[in-house]
C-alpha cells in the first residue's frame, strides 16, 4: 500500500468523525459568545412625531381647468367667452386688472395674457406657432419653454402620480402642470415639511433596561476603554 492510498484510507475512516467532533464545540462556543456577550440589543428609536392629517393633500394643489374653461365672476361660474366675446380686453401690466383680481404675475418674461391665451378665442390656449389647443392639453403649452421638466414629467420622475405606478395602467392618473403650479406664478411658496416616517421605531417605546456599552456588541468596539487615557500623548516620529 502506497503513501497516497494510506492517506486516503485514513481520511475516509477518521475524516467524518473528526469533522463532527469539531462542529459541535464550534456551535457551543458561538452560542456562549452570543449569550454572555449581550443579553439584549437596544435599537435606537424615538417617539413617532404627530402632525395634522389635514395637511396631507391626496390630489392636486389646485383645481384642474378642463373643458369648457370657466371662471368665478360675481359669484357665478362664467365661461371665458361669455365676457370676452362681448368686449375687447387689453392687458396693461402697469394697471391692476378690473377682473381676475386674484391673478398675480410672477412668471419671468412671460408677463402677457396673450402669450398663452388665444386673443380671439379666450377658451383656447395658443402655441408659439399660432396653433390653438384646448385647456386640457396645457402640458403641450408648458413644454415649449420647460422642455427638460416636461420630459421628466412624461417619464414619471416629475410631478405626482395617482392610482397606480404601472405605466399604461387605466388606474394611473398623472397630474398636469396647472394642478400643482399656478400658471401665472409657478414658483412654490416656502413650505413647512411634514415629519418623515420613523423607520427604527414606531409607536410608544416600552421601558428597557440600559446596559453598559461593553456588553452591547453593536457598540463594543466603538466605545473607548474605561481605563484609557482621555488625553493620549501624540508622539511624532522623526
Amino acid at each position: 500500500m502506497g503513501v497516497g492510498s494510506a492517506s486516503q484510507s485514513f481520511s475516509a475512516t477518521w475524516g467524518a468523525p473528526l469533522g463532527g467532533l469539531l462542529i459541535g464545540p464550534a456551535f457551543l462556543a458561538l452560542a456562549a459568545v452570543m449569550w454572555f456577550g449581550s443579553l439584549e440589543i437596544i435599537t435606537p428609536g424615538a417617539p413617532t412625531p404627530l402632525f395634522d392629517k389635514s395637511a396631507l393633500t391626496p390630489g392636486g394643489l389646485r383645481p384642474r381647468m378642463d373643458e369648457p374653461p370657466t371662471s368665478l365672476i360675481g359669484g357665478y361660474n362664467q365661461r371665458c367667452n361669455d365676457c370676452h366675446q362681448v368686449f375687447t380686453s387689453r392687458f396693461d401690466p402697469s394697471r391692476p386688472p378690473s377682473q381676475h383680481t386674484h391673478i398675480h404675475f410672477d412668471h419671468g418674461i412671460n408677463d402677457s395674457c396673450t402669450n398663452c391665451h388665444a386673443r380671439k378665442n379666450r377658451e383656447r390656449l395658443i402655441l408659439r406657432d399660432g396653433v390653438e389647443i384646448p385647456f386640457n392639453e396645457v402640458a403641450t403649452l408648458c413644454q415649449q419653454c420647460h422642455g427638460p421638466v416636461y420630459r421628466d414629467w412624461k417619464r414619471g420622475t416629475h410631478g405626482k402620480t395617482m392610482g397606480s405606478w404601472q405605466m399604461g395602467s387605466p388606474a394611473q392618473r398623472r397630474l398636469v402642470c396647472t394642478e400643482c403650479h399656478d400658471p401665472h406664478a409657478p414658483t412654490y411658496a416656502p413650505m413647512v415639511p411634514l415629519p418623515g416616517p420613523n423607520t427604527l421605531h414606531m409607536g410608544e417605546r416600552a421601558e428597557v433596561v440600559h446596559q453598559k456599552p461593553e456588553r452591547n456588541p453593536l457598540r463594543r468596539w466603538t466605545t473607548p476603554a474605561r481605563d484609557a487615557d482621555p488625553h493620549p500623548i501624540n508622539e511624532e516620529h522623526n
